[in-house]
């Protein structure tokens, strides 16, 4: 593994169904506040990552749903980078209750664009030396 981050999110109402269980398109948008929180902890939170002159779209979103979230559970969502960036980054993600039990996991894979251009490039170099940043201080 190359990094993990981890953050905690409580399930709220307007994420659920009738019967209380979490709606199957919201574990996309927890992939993405794990994935916010990641960037945040490499200290290249989206709005500087974007001052840097890129962007970083998606590419493709995998999930395999295990058991379902239900209002009110605490959820953690830990967020991991397993290969050094090059033309994409891979984000593994994994999130648990509060119990311990698997919710869901998947993969989403970004591309690096340039901002001005929309051209694709490789990574940026400071989010290459961000990661090897982190890896040296943990």
């Amino acid at each position: 593994m190359l990094y993990q981050s981890e953050m905690e999110l409580e399930v709220r109402y307007y994420e659920t169904d009738q019967m209380g269980i979490v709606h199957h398109s919201n574990y996309i948008r927890y992939f993405e506040c794990g994935r916010g929180k990641m960037m945040d902890d490499l200290g290249l939170p989206v709005s500087k990552f974007e001052e840097y002159g890129f962007v970083m779209p998606v590419s493709s979103v995998s999930c395999k749903y295990k058991t379902p979230a239900k209002l009110g559970d605490k959820l953690r969502i830990v967020s991991r980078v397993e290969k050094e960036p090059m033309a994409r980054v891979e984000v593994f993600t994994q999130i648990f209750n509060q119990n311990g039990d698997l919710i869901c996991e998947g993969e989403v894979v970004l591309g690096f664009l340039n901002k001005d251009t929309r051209r694709p490039t490789r990574a940026p170099q400071e989010f290459v030396d961000a990661f090897k940043k982190a890896i040296v201080n943990n």
